[in-house]
């Protein structure tokens, strides 16, 4: 079968004969990958599918196909559009708009292994930055409270207390047990009590994986997936430390540790009121340490968090003071 243009007609050869088909008579649209031509004849309705190739030709005698052709087109033009753009920033303000709880329900989802194999990849590059202090009085509290603190109730991790000889007044916690405590945390608290209420408060950052949140909330899920399923190498690591030392956690997580770690001393028989004594001690020295308060810099404190912890104080049980001698402690990291 051929097709041949004759002025304002298209000639159909062997259909049987020659049959003449006038331009204003056809109508054309798309049919899967060809063009359906269609028309009104004597003997009924009448239909040609053609090939692309063919229609093509026919482009400039049948300005409907050119226009089905470019509508086609345009169709198609917007589709990838919205495929290269417009699905990739709908994903992206999904995200946003469910971000938290993406975040948790990935988390969740890392076995404690996992975590504390990373937690011991990164405590070996973060000690070997650290300028720690080992064999002290101070050193042998911590092991002892800390370790207290922590069998207090169950955990996957094993804690592991250290000092580094920093005077800003700090303490941090690692993913999967791994708590740091600068010396000047321990030369401004007045108490046993008030180091323990921070042990206490850092524990259940690590239990309750706020690290770990935070980072798959700043690093996004690549490199935390990366992290916890293989080794911790190079950039990797580095972003993992950065965001670590420039973390800051939320105040819905800070009163989640205030709570978790108030029934920890409970649990410890240590008394809580160390808890709210250390930071009306930090308040009291706010003045004298510019620029070293850094335990205020990354848990925010709030005027909510104090008025929580008084109200439970107030039926908080009675519990012997720590037999420590804090002078004696505090001494030996003197400097």
């Amino acid at each position: 079968m051929q097709l041949r243009l004759a002025g304002e007609q298209l000639h159909i050869e062997g259909w049987p004969g020659v049959v003449a088909v006038n331009r204003s008579e056809v109508a054309a649209r798309r049919q899967g990958y060809g063009l359906l031509l269609e028309w009104q004849a004597p003997a009924g309705h009448c239909a040609m599918l053609l090939e692309p190739e063919t229609a093509a030709t026919l482009a400039a005698w049948l300005p409907s196909i050119t226009v089905q052709r470019d509508s086609s087109t345009r169709r198609w033009l917007w589709s990838a559009l919205f495929l290269s753009i417009g699905l990739p920033l709908l994903l992206l303000a999904l995200f946003f708009a469910f971000r938290a709880k993406i975040v948790d329900a990935v988390v969740a989802r890392i076995p404690a292994a996992q975590e504390i194999n990373l937690g011991e990849q990164l405590w070996q590059m973060q000690s070997a930055r650290l300028k720690l202090i080992k064999g002290t009085a101070a050193n042998r509290f911590l092991e002892e409270i800390g370790t207290r603190l922590a069998q207090a109730r169950p955990t996957p991790y094993s804690y592991r207390f250290s000092l580094a000889d920093d005077p800003s007044v700090n303490a941090f916690a690692m993913p999967a047990g791994f708590i740091v405590v600068h010396r000047g945390l321990i030369e401004k608290t007045a108490s046993a009590e008030e180091v323990a209420g921070v042990l206490a408060h850092e524990i259940e950052h690590a239990e309750q994986r706020h690290a770990l949140r935070g980072l798959a909330q700043e690093l996004g899920f690549t490199a935390v997936w990366i992290a916890v399923t293989g080794d911790v190498g190079g950039g990797v690591a580095g972003e993992w430390l950065k965001g670590l030392a420039g973390m800051q956690f939320s105040r819905a997580q800070e009163a989640a540790a205030d709570a978790g770690g108030y029934q920890r001393l409970l649990a410890a028989k240590i008394d809580p009121r160390g808890m709210a004594s250390f930071f009306e001690t930090l308040s009291g020295q706010q003045g004298d340490l510019p620029g070293g308060l850094s335990l205020l810099s990354t848990h925010p404190a709030s005027a909510e968090r104090a008025a929580a912890l008084k109200a439970q104080l107030q039926s908080a049980p009675s519990f012997p003071p720590l037999p420590y001698d804090w002078a004696t402690i505090r001494a030996s990291i003197a400097r």
